[in-house]
């Protein structure tokens, strides 16, 4: 805003909705940030606790370019990575997970793994031991070994005795229904996890052609990590870290990739559109930044990565949405312009009219967009042409809102309005008695009552009266608010601890926390007719909404 901030005359200002303005502060009023507790309506509800969900209620989807183990049957390929276990059904071409056991942390030190031939569950080697999963019943079991563990095997002379794990103190035997390894001999016809040497040897191609096979979409060389046989000993399937599951049938000289989740686990922003969600991933130490359609029911996954010599011109993504056929993404490196039909983008940064490249903020309107930076608010039409809001105004716009001629700013001492031909942000006259001098960090429309967040609780404007009303405090249970995504006659509100449903006035009602429920922070919201999608830096989780709804 102005360092010569606007007289604070009575002089009012009406916009075309009919609500009335003053001009702002001036600036040594904002120095303090005042404390709201004395308003608060309600006292924040207890936790609820965590609950074993069902994998069609919650699915969290991760980065699976990374594989740690491959193992076949007879009518399903077992694909496991960090982030968890995947099931191909070769003879439909389809997905089945993933699938995420108890303790995140069980699949971190997988190596191997084997199907079981009495039952085909699957079995996994751990260098401290072994983790069961039968996939029939959804169970997983898990057990530590004396010693490193270096392969594990069946012995089809005696196939009813259980998993044997070979370790650097000898041989152990894990019964079945057993929970602890004991000693035991070698076992005689050795049925083991074939290795990418065998794979090699069996395909020549594999390493003839490994500079063609093993460089992804960033011209990146990744690695073999695993292999396994098809049914009947068509084909070979191949783990890798960095390209994710690959496929070699017989006789082929370059094996089919098979995608499935994200290029990257953090996820900083979502846009649900029709069919599915977009997802903006960060970039990571691991893993670079892209934009990725997920459908809706995980049968398709599209990449956008950008160009191979540069990638994506940016590295994080704060907002994401849609306007007509085109994605809008407002990143730490500008304003970006996404094709989704071939990926092609354009960027707008402080070089091309906008006051900062940094974006935080994103609204849009009737095909106009409202872009908040750190340094100022513009407004983007369809023809790309970028003006000025309150151009005196040139602090954080931490969030946006359109309404009429008005645009709504969230910024750092509160929330301010730009109307046309004005120079500062004006203050709304109800606000003035009202001691809300704190960030608003998102502002959303339900129906006509304009909401607006703080990182503690929500505040309202009443459409009728024009009286603003601050609602209790969400953050005791949410951790550090961030987002809200409108539903029905509330909100779900995102936040350091996780995210839950609420009304204006109201606590939250079912809150859903980490690590049970989600594996981190909430970044962002999403949510179509059948989902709720959750925007984590460990993920994207989906949940069905008439699992979690009140």
């Amino acid at each position: 805003m102005s360092s010569d901030p606007l007289p604070t005359s009575r002089l009012l200002l009406t916009d075309p909705t009919g609500a009335t303005y003053i001009p702002r502060m001036t600036s040594h009023q904002l120095q303090t940030f005042c404390s709201i507790v004395g308003l608060l309506l309600a006292a924040s509800p207890l936790p609820a606790q965590s609950r074993d969900w069902r994998p069609q209620d919650r699915t969290v989807l991760g980065d699976f370019t990374h594989i740690t183990a491959v193992a076949a049957s007879v009518d399903r390929v077992f694909v496991v990575s960090p982030s968890g276990l995947l099931i191909w059904n070769p003879q439909f071409r389809q997905w089945e997970g993933p699938y995420t056991p108890p303790d995140p942390q069980l699949l971190d030190r997988v190596f191997a793994g084997l199907v079981d031939p009495l039952d085909n569950s699957l079995w996994l080697a751990r260098t401290d031991g072994w983790v069961h999963y039968d996939p029939n019943i959804q169970n997983w079991d898990r057990g530590s070994a004396p010693g490193a563990v270096t392969d594990i095997a069946f012995d089809l002379d005696q196939p009813v005795a259980g998993l044997f794990l070979r370790t650097s103190s000898g041989w152990l035997l894990v019964p079945r229904g057993g929970i602890s390894a004991t000693p035991t001999q070698p076992p005689g016809r050795v049925v083991h996890p074939p290795s990418v040497g065998e794979a090699i040897r069996a395909n020549p191609s594999l390493q003839a052609n490994a500079s063609a096979i093993l460089l992804d979409a960033r011209l990146r060389t990744a690695r073999y990590t695993a292999a396994a046989t098809g049914f009947g000993g068509r084909g070979w399937y191949l783990g890798t870290w960095g390209l994710g599951l690959l496929y070699l049938p017989d006789g082929a000289a370059l094996p089919e990739r098979l995608t499935f989740g994200l290029p990257g686990e953090a996820v900083g922003a979502l846009y649900a559109a029709p069919g599915g969600v977009w997802v903006a991933n960060d970039r990571t130490a691991t893993s670079e930044a892209a934009v990725s359609f997920v459908a809706a029911d995980l049968s398709d996954f599209k990449w956008l990565r950008g160009p191979a010599a540069t990638g994506v011109p940016f590295q994080q993504t704060r907002r994401i949405l849609g306007v007509g056929r085109t994605l809008w993404a407002g990143t730490d490196a500008g304003l970006i312009q996404i094709s989704p039909e071939d990926g092609q983008m354009a960027r707008y940064d402080q070089g091309r009219g906008l006051p900062d490249s940094r974006v935080i903020s994103l609204a849009t309107r009737r095909g106009i967009l409202a872009v908040g930076t750190a340094h100022g608010v513009v407004l983007v039409d369809d023809s790309t042409h970028i003006t000025r809001v309150a151009p005196s105004f040139r602090d954080a716009a931490l969030s946006v809102a359109l309404s009429g001629d008005t645009v709504w700013v969230g910024t750092q001492v509160g929330l301010f309005a730009g109307l046309p031909k004005e120079e500062d942000l004006l203050q709304p006259e109800g606000l003035k008695g009202v001691n809300f001098q704190v960030p608003v960090i998102a502002i959303r429309w339900a129906a006509d009552t304009l909401v607006a967040l703080t990182a503690d609780q929500m505040l309202w404007r009443n459409p009728r009266t024009g009286v603003w009303s601050l609602g209790p405090t969400l953050s005791g249970t949410l951790g550090r608010l961030s987002v809200l995504i409108p539903y029905r006659d509330g909100f779900y509100v995102g936040g350091d601890r996780g995210f839950g449903f609420t009304r204006v006035n109201f606590p939250v009602i079912r809150p859903l926390l980490q690590p049970g429920d989600i594996p981190a922070s909430v970044y962002d919201l999403a949510i179509d007719d059948t989902y709720l999608w959750v925007a984590t830096p460990k993920g994207l989780v989906r949940f069905r909404l008439d699992a979690i709804q009140p």
